[in-house]
């Protein structure tokens, strides 16, 4: 028996709320969805070259990460 009045007292909490939740698909800009294209090394590189190109690489790869945790941001919004 008290399991039910249990039951019927939840139901009632539950069915009274007023709060409504709308979700809405929000577009991911487009700067987000762009390619990471890096730079073609050059021709002939030098060990100083190997070095700037692997930081341009890396720089390549950290914005790349950086678009995909702010669409992450997005749909966690949602």
């Amino acid at each position: 028996m008290i399991a039910l009045i249990s039951l019927c007292l939840m139901l009632c909490l539950t069915a009274c709320t007023t709060e409504r939740k709308i979700y809405g698909n929000q577009p991911i800009p487009a700067n987000l969805l762009n390619d990471c294209v890096p730079k073609l090394p050059p021709k002939s590189m030098t060990f100083g070259d190997s070095v700037r190109y692997n930081e341009h690489l890396l720089n390549v790869i950290e914005m790349c990460n950086r678009d995909k945790r702010a669409i992450r941001e997005i749909n966690n919004d949602d």
